[in-house]
């Protein structure tokens, strides 16, 4: 099915998973704006990478091991107004790594999979994309850890539980957390996601809350002008 944004369309027809909030969430928060080099880790069909060449003059590299998916993502990297900074790359982070592939970047930005215990989607490609199986998260913060510029950003989104194991490993791998915006779906819910920024530098952790509605059910203002440049309605 083909989502159109302000800037761009997405196709995600054969992807494992869909078109979602978190990806727009993500892309809209994180600093982007000065890299020259970013890295997408698990693109999917592709929008948070489409996402970041609007907001960026950067040249991005999207790594996806569903070789559907990656061919769906260049799909969609071709028809965008930035086709010529995207590639879309069909590998594992664990391969991508052993390539000795060089330069370091700037971001690194990932909506990874991240059900550790639970009960598996149907299909063998759904539930690759949706749990860390395949790429555990010992696996994603020892490869940002390398592949990380010294003063570069790591940006990721995580339900609220897996979030907290997911700082604990990357603690481990010599990753500071630098900032943490709790995702409130609507007025009197509890969180749901976690938007995460790490570094290798040490800086005091910026917190806050972002509320997606109203009680009433409408979009807080917060929401739209977070997502403006991207949502046709806002």
């Amino acid at each position: 099915m083909a989502f159109r944004f302000k800037q761009f369309s997405v196709d995600d027809t054969g992807c494992p998973m869909k078109v979602g909030t978190d990806s727009v969430l993500l892309g809209a928060w994180a600093s982007l704006e000065n890299s020259r080099t970013i890295l997408d880790i698990g693109t999917g069909c592709g929008l948070l990478a489409l996402i970041a060449a609007q907001r960026s003059v950067a040249s991005i590299t999207a790594i996806e091991i569903d070789p559907v998916a990656a061919e769906v993502a260049a799909a969609n990297f071709k028809r965008s107004p930035w086709s010529e900074r995207l590639e879309a790359i069909c590998i594992s982070l664990q391969e991508y790594l052993k390539e000795g592939n060089p330069g370091l970047f700037d971001h690194i930005i990932s909506n990874p999979p991240y059900f550790i215990n639970s009960l598996k989607a149907p299909g063998k490609e759904r539930s690759n994309a949706r749990h860390t199986d395949l790429l555990p998260y010992e696996v994603i913060t020892e490869a940002v850890s390398k592949l990380l510029a010294p003063e570069g950003c790591f940006s990721l989104i995580l339900p609220c539980n897996e979030s907290a194991v997911f700082k604990t490993e990357a603690s481990k791998s010599g990753l500071q957390l630098t900032a943490e915006i709790l995702v409130v779906p609507k007025e009197g819910k509890s969180a749901n996601r976690a938007l995460l920024e790490f570094s290798k530098l040490k800086q005091p952790v910026r917190h806050s809350t972002l509320m997606i509605r109203n009680a009433n059910g409408e979009y807080t203002e917060e929401y739209k002008m977070l997502t403006s440049q991207f949502y046709l309605n806002f």
